[in-house]
């Protein structure tokens, strides 16, 4: 099973989605990560989760209506360009690429998932999947065509074959759901017949339940840990 940090391996030195905070994961031992992608103003995909940039940097303006050069820093780390991350992943790991929403359809350019499609296209996509909660954005974005792995995530709770159903009247290969919809239906999981992706797991049996299970990779606040958990028992040499 593996192991992807949420938004990195985030820590004070490390704030999420930055640079720092994906090689920190890379460093505890994540097979890969998962970011959240906005679109700038200018048409420049960025990792950063929230609409706007008060919670990460005390910055009320919106990400979609701020241009790239103007983004405010994270402490002493810059909002990085997904095109950094990838490049930063490449042929270290696996990158889960979420697609965030607009909030409201007006403040983004029509050709904002275009702008993502194109910094995905410039490198091999082997270890690139791209997921969102938004049904019609992901499908916008399959539509171009660009080849790589989709995958619609699932919200807390909701039940899991009809996440799974929705994902396959879309086309998409992969799912993503929540955690809860697999702990409280681990028998739907017989009939996934698509490579599954579970968030946000942290608790210890639910790592090793989800591994028994055959939950294809799973995405954690902590890789360390999830790696500490689900190593191998040292042989008995006695």
């Amino acid at each position: 099973m593996l192991l992807l940090g949420h938004r990195g391996a985030v820590h004070p030195t490390a704030p999420e989605n930055t640079l720092a905070a994906v090689e920190r994961a890379l460093r505890q031992g994540a097979d890969g990560v998962e970011v959240d992608v906005r679109v700038t103003a200018d048409g420049v995909p960025v990792c950063h989760h929230d609409l706007s940039l008060e919670r990460t940097a005390a910055d009320r303006r919106l990400v979609a209506l701020t241009p790239y050069a103007d983004l405010p820093w994270i402490g002493s780390h810059r909002i990085p360009r997904l095109s950094e991350v990838v490049d930063l992943l490449a042929g270290r790991g696996r990158l889960v690429v979420e697609l965030k929403s607009p909030g409201w359809p007006a403040l983004e350019a029509p050709e904002s998932l275009s702008a993502v499609a194109d910094v995905l296209r410039r490198h091999r996509l082997d270890h690139v999947s791209v997921s969102s909660f938004d049904r019609l954005r992901l499908r916008a974005f399959r539509s171009l065509g660009l080849g790589c792995p989709t995958a619609l995530l699932g919200r807390p709770a909701v039940p899991l074959l009809g996440l799974l159903r929705q994902a396959t009247q879309d086309g998409h290969p992969e799912v993503h759901p929540h955690v809860s919809s697999l702990l409280t239906h681990p028998h739907a999981l017989a009939s996934a017949t698509m490579p599954t992706t579970s968030w946000t797991v942290n608790r210890p049996e639910d790592l090793r339940l989800l591994r028994e299970l055959g939950v294809q990779a799973v995405i954690t606040d902590d890789p360390a840990a999830a790696r500490q958990v689900l190593a191998p028992p040292l042989a008995d040499v006695g």
